[in-house]
């Protein structure tokens, strides 16, 4: 998800702003456009979608 040109992965919730390097791909899931890492992407691919927050849930988390 992105929240003020910030970039929040939906797996792990690691944020562009605490990591410069890395890199975000953006997806969609159940309709919904999310960014996952690619330090995240091998979760998704070798297991499920099931380790992806939604974006309202990365929102509430990220916020607090």
């Amino acid at each position: 998800m992105e929240i003020n040109n910030i970039q929040i992965c939906n797996v792990c919730m690691r944020s562009s702003d605490e990591s410069a390097g890395a890199v975000f791909i953006t997806a969609t899931k159940n309709g919904e456009a999310i960014h996952v890492c690619t330090g995240c992407i091998p979760h998704i691919i070798h297991g499920s979608g099931d380790v992806v927050k939604s974006n309202a849930l990365v929102e509430a988390e990220f916020k607090q």
